[in-house]
This record gives structure tokens, C-alpha cells and sequence, in this order.
């Protein structure tokens, strides 16, 4: 991809072999924060203080961990460690993060959704692959589609939980 003039500066000193990268990650920090924050203030007005804390949380964990993998594809600088450490674990702590608003929901014995589920699961199967994945980009995709696929299920799990 080749830098437009009509590109912001930002945008432009972005190495060409990192930009889709960088822009699927942006992309997600978006998809999570703009939505997210209107799940979360849902959830805060209609369900119980636990699952509002716990979208929270989900919402800003993917974000910030989103963010940080689009800023690391930026720089050429060497991150901190425990930047790098917190961006090489993002798949771990984007499943941990996932699965807090299902726990709260059993605890409080109110009906799951097998789709939200079944979307839980099968996010938590893309970022476990992206473990493994060696390759940026797929890592990128993989991690990107699980946040989506999470969020997805995080809202259905917030819209039957009632305070």
C-alpha cells in the first residue's frame, strides 16, 4: 500500500509492511470503545454492579491491548518490558478478560445464552491459535475476530443479566 499525499502525517511515516497491521488494530480499538461504551453504560443502568464492572473491564483490557499492538507496529523503538511482556500475553489476558462477564452471570444464576457461549468459545479458540501463530498479520486477524466475536457475546450476556 502505497502512502496518498492526502494521508494524514500519522498515517504516512507508518512502514508500508505495517500498515494494514497497525489499521486492523485501530480498527479494533474503535470497534471496542465506541460500542463498548455504550455497553457498558447500558449495562450499568440495567443490570447489577458486578456485570457492569465486569464489561467494563472486558472493554477496556481489548481496547488497551489492541492499542498497544497497533503502537508497537508503529515505532521502531524498543518497547519497555513490561510493555512487551503485556503485548506477547494479550491472547491470554483478551480470554481471561472474555470470560469475567460469564462467571458473574452463573454466579448470579440467570439464564446463558448458548450463543454467547458459543461465541466466548469460539474468540477464545482464535486468540489461542494466535499463540501459537508466528506470523504477525494472522496473530493480528486472529486476535482482531476473537475480540469481535467476544464483544458479540459479552452484549448478549449483558442484555439478559437484570439487577
Amino acid at each position: 500500500m502505497r502512502a496518498l499525499p492526502h494521508w494524514p502525517r500519522w498515517l504516512r511515516v507508518i512502514p508500508a509492511a505495517n500498515r494494514p497491521d497497525v489499521m486492523m488494530r485501530l480498527f479494533a480499538v474503535l470497534f471496542l470503545l465506541l460500542p463498548g461504551g455504550a455497553l457498558v453504560i447500558s449495562t450499568q443502568r440495567h443490570a447489577h454492579a458486578a456485570m457492569a464492572s465486569a464489561v467494563l473491564f472486558f472493554v477496556v483490557a481489548h481496547a488497551a491491548l489492541h492499542a498497544l499492538s497497533a503502537w508497537r507496529s508503529t515505532t521502531s523503538r524498543l518497547l519497555p518490558v513490561p510493555l512487551r511482556y503485556i503485548d506477547r500475553h494479550a491472547a491470554w489476558t483478551m480470554l481471561g478478560s472474555a470470560w469475567v462477564p460469564l462467571a458473574i452471570q452463573g454466579v448470579h444464576t440467570q439464564p446463558i445464552s448458548m450463543l454467547a457461549v458459543a461465541g466466548l468459545v469460539i474468540g477464545g479458540l482464535c486468540q489461542l491459535c494466535s499463540v501459537r501463530v508466528t506470523a504477525d498479520r494472522l496473530r493480528n486477524v486472529l486476535l482482531v475476530v476473537g475480540s469481535a466475536l467476544q464483544f458479540i457475546a459479552v452484549a448478549l450476556l449483558s442484555s439478559m443479566a437484570v439487577g
